[in-house]
């Protein structure tokens, strides 16, 4: 009798052991998800996003910014140039040389000579000579008392005085031409005719010619 409740209670023993090791299963209630509620989303996406703005601007170094002036330059006005356009008044040299009045009574300028001398002329030929002079002294040459005439040298005219063709005041000119022929020998030739008022000779014209 001893014996069997001896093993009973070792059984017990071993049996309330194993149930004391033996894992005890809790039964975990069940928690049911909370209800989406897309306000509370948009919220926490806004506060997101307003708190990673405001972490980068304070990592953000704090600086001044430099203020770059531009400036706006100044229009130039454009000058319009103006074209000065001198026209030179050409100088025409006077043909006549500066008159200048003798105080002599009887005095000329010899203005042209026609033909020049040292011109050629050919063999007996009949040619006129042509001196153009200017009345410069202090009396008019009246044509009823001066005249001119051959001088001296060779004698290549075919009349040897003439009369003016008209009277020559003071400052005025006149041609005293003179018909000649050329001698019928090459050679150089020259001959002198003058001005002369009463007796008194004035204004001498010289020719000098080559004849070939």
């Amino acid at each position: 009798m001893y014996k069997r409740d001896h093993r009973l209670t070792v059984i017990l023993f071993v049996f309330a052991f194993l149930l004391a090791c033996a894992p005890i299963a809790v039964e975990t209630p069940s928690i049911a998800p909370p209800a989406f509620d897309p306000v509370l989303l948009n919220t926490i996406v806004a506060q997101t996003a307003e708190a990673a703005v405001t972490q980068t601007f304070v990592s953000l170094p704090t600086s001044t910014p430099t203020v770059t002036v531009t400036r706006t330059p100044t229009e130039v006005p454009t000058s319009t140039p103006t074209f000065l356009f001198l026209m030179a008044t050409p100088t025409v040299p006077s043909l006549t040389p500066t008159l200048e009045i003798s105080s002599n009574p009887y005095a000329c300028r010899l203005v042209s000579q026609d033909p020049a001398d040292n011109s050629i002329v050919s063999k007996n030929a009949d040619f006129a000579v042509v001196w153009r002079v200017i009345n410069v002294g202090a009396n008019a040459w009246d044509a009823n008392s001066v005249d001119y005439h051959y001088f001296s040298g060779e004698k290549l005219h075919k009349q040897s005085v003439y009369d003016l063709p008209n009277s020559v005041p003071t400052g005025a000119q006149i041609d005293i031409i003179v018909n000649m022929k050329a001698p019928k020998a090459e050679d150089t030739y020259l001959a002198t005719w003058s001005l002369r008022a009463g007796k008194e000779d004035f204004c001498k014209l010289h020719l000098t010619i080559e004849v070939k």
